[in-house]
């Protein structure tokens, strides 16, 4: 007797839910998307290791991943006397379309749809950060402005300032690309004067005048949900476990989170024990967490103007030392699951 194929419905269109989606197709499941609130603007630079990556995974030449502004240099002005440029080649690109350029061979084949299906075997989240509940490792938040009419070099750029930090690299639709990260809300950039004022901090000769554009305060502190697997549900991407954009690649995450996750579903799918699978995902993920928190300390505690992140510093050591380690009977070799003869001790990629 033929088995049914599994129904799979992944809800958010995002970079971490579309890899699932086509990993999970590949393997011959039914698969439906449905897609999350599109949020244009968020400006990510993508290195070219996870170009790589991307293009493997989705069988597409790596060239058609070359989307947005090409940068050469790193720039990193972090403590007093530190300022340092070393090479990194990155594309510097809105992420929702560089997620919907990946999608575009399952939206040709009628995967997306415009409601869930009720009768789904599997559901995989993925839009939006972690649930209200979520382990979060304090209360700091990113803002992403465009500096018009302004003339770039092919170098992506980390500053340290007394209200927070600055990101800044060659915006895609012309001029400036920025992140300003805040330690709370409350310290987040209230006009675009605010902007200037950091930006000129930050050493860039700017004016109110040149700010185009200036989002909404938004959490950008790690975070982990909690409950990342329930039932035949699982949690992947930034919904699973959101990374610290100063040292987190999230589209690098996004990508190796998504191969993990088709991973253990297809692993239960071929009669592994489910609680031992799902398990080890969630073991996982709150091993990427702690490693992650554990690398994001020592940054924050140099920068310059250090005390501004106290409180940060201070959320993210004890929450690191709430995290139990735990040793995993599984790896991911290739796009599989496979078991392992002797529990390892867990390590910052899933």
């Amino acid at each position: 007797m033929t088995r049914r194929r599994p129904r799979v419905l992944v809800r958010g269109d995002g970079l971490a839910g579309i890899t699932a989606a086509k990993l999970l197709r590949d393997r011959g499941a039914e698969v439906r998307i449905v897609a999350g609130p599109r949020r244009p603007g968020r400006i990510v630079a993508i290195p070219i290791e996870t170009l790589r990556l991307a293009a493997d995974l989705f069988e597409v030449e790596f060239a058609a991943l070359q989307i947005g502004a090409r940068v050469e240099r790193r720039r990193v002005d972090w403590a007093a006397g530190s300022a340092a440029t070393v090479a990194q080649v990155a594309f510097v690109c809105d992420i929702a379309d560089f997620a919907a350029a990946l999608a575009r061979p399952l939206r040709d084949a009628g995967c997306l749809a415009v409601t869930a299906d009720d009768d789904a075997d599997w559901i995989l989240e993925a839009s939006g950060r972690p649930a209200r509940d979520a382990l979060r490792a304090g209360q700091r938040v990113g803002q992403f402005a465009r500096v018009a009419g302004m003339a770039c070099e092919p170098s992506i750029a980390v500053t340290a300032t007394s209200r927070g930090w600055v990101f800044a690299a060659p915006h895609p639709a012309g001029g400036l690309a920025v992140l300003l990260a805040s330690p709370s809300a409350a310290r987040a950039a209230a006009s675009r004067d605010d902007v200037a004022d950091r930006l000129v901090e930050a050493g860039y000769v700017i004016s109110a005048g040149d700010v185009a554009e200036i989002g909404q305060p938004e959490s950008i502190a790690p975070a982990l949900a909690q409950t990342p697997h329930a039932e035949a549900r699982l949690t992947v991407g930034d919904a699973a476990l959101a990374l610290d954009p100063l040292r987190g690649d999230g589209a690098g995450f996004a990508l190796r989170g998504a191969l993990l996750a088709q991973a253990v579903l297809a692993a239960v799918e071929r009669g592994e024990d489910r609680e031992r699978c799902l398990g080890h995902y969630a073991g996982r993920l709150r091993a990427v967490f702690a490693s992650h928190l554990h690398g994001c300390v020592p940054h924050y505690r140099a920068a310059r103007h250090a005390a501004v992140w106290r409180h940060e510093v201070a959320v993210m050591e004890a929450l690191a030392r709430r995290l139990a380690v735990d040793s995993f009977g599984f790896r991911v070799q290739g796009r599989d699951l496979v078991a392992m003869p002797d529990a390892t001790q867990p390590h910052a990629t899933p």
